[in-house]
């Protein structure tokens, strides 16, 4: 395992919960890649890939995670391992949806590929039956 990737991965997710753009954006390669569910692509949620270090840090930051979910959120790291080329986290996002304040609470898996010690890719699985089953309970109420 390396302790560099895996601290890699940590340190990415508490740039996330801070909204930390700019150290987002150097833990990211400038052509990095985010792959998110087919089924959120298919929703119009995001395409996918999402490409370019900038625009993954905008959508981190300010513009898709913020429309998407209220800006106190926590991030808890429940596994974490990562080697030199791969690396996984399994995390637990806890926060409410923007547009109605509903409690939200989903566990994410992220798969990462680095290169020169940077993120290149990152795929995003998660239970989306229950994501979306909240978006549209939200949009009816």
């Amino acid at each position: 395992m390396s302790g560099s990737n895996a601290q890699l991965i940590k340190d990415h997710f508490a740039a996330k919960a801070r909204f930390d753009r700019a150290t987002i954006l150097n833990q990211l390669t400038s052509d990095a890649k985010w792959w998110v569910p087919i089924s959120g692509a298919q929703r119009g949620i995001a395409t996918r890939p999402i490409e370019g270090g900038d625009t993954i840090a905008d959508i981190l930051t300010s513009t898709l995670s913020t429309q998407l979910y209220a800006k106190e959120r926590t991030w808890t790291i429940e596994y974490v391992v990562a080697d030199d080329t791969v690396g996984a986290a399994q995390v637990k996002l806890s926060t409410a949806l923007a547009e109605s304040g509903t409690p939200y609470e989903n566990t994410y898996a992220y798969i990462f590929r680095f290169v020169d010690g940077k993120i290149a890719e990152i795929w995003e699985h998660l239970d989306t039956a229950y994501a979306f089953g909240l978006f549209d309970s939200a949009k009816t109420n």
